[in-house]
């Protein structure tokens, strides 16, 4: 509890999020897809403790992946990176791989953090809390990178 005393708002969206999960059996990530959950309007108490912890956790895994996928698709259309001659070729959990040539590699990977700081796409709002992004550039391969 004492976690929660510092931080109400969550422990508030928490609640929230469980209602929702309850009186309308579905729980959505940031981009509105949404996961069926009808154990949380039954009477089974397993069952209901089973989809309301999925009604917390679908929410934030479901909003990082929409991150994720709304980085990409900014990172693929992005012309500078076009110009640039880079391209994406694959995302690996939270990273993403992009190939291009080395004389270009500094500007193209201040870009690349652009966009996956500011990945709003799709008329979404911004977070409160700002995405902060590391990374590195200019690796042979993803091994020498890591």
């Amino acid at each position: 509890q004492a976690w929660y005393d510092s931080r109400p708002e969550v422990e508030q969206w928490q609640k929230e999020t469980k209602e929702t999960a309850q009186r309308e059996g579905i729980t959505r990530t940031m981009m509105g897809r949404y996961r069926q959950l009808p154990d949380a309007m039954g009477r089974n108490r397993k069952l209901l403790g089973h989809s309301l912890r999925a009604s917390i956790n679908t929410p934030i895994q479901g909003g990082a992946a929409d991150v994720a996928m709304m980085a990409m698709n900014k990172i693929n259309d992005s012309e500078k990176l076009k110009k640039l001659g880079w391209i994406l070729l694959m995302q690996i959990h939270d990273e993403v791989i992009l190939e291009g040539p080395e004389e270009t590699a500094e500007e193209a990977f201040e870009e690349v953090v652009q966009c996956m700081q500011e990945p709003w796409t799709l008329g979404l709002p911004k977070t409160s809390v700002p995405l902060l992004v590391d990374g590195s550039c200019c690796h042979k391969n993803w091994y020498d990178a890591k």
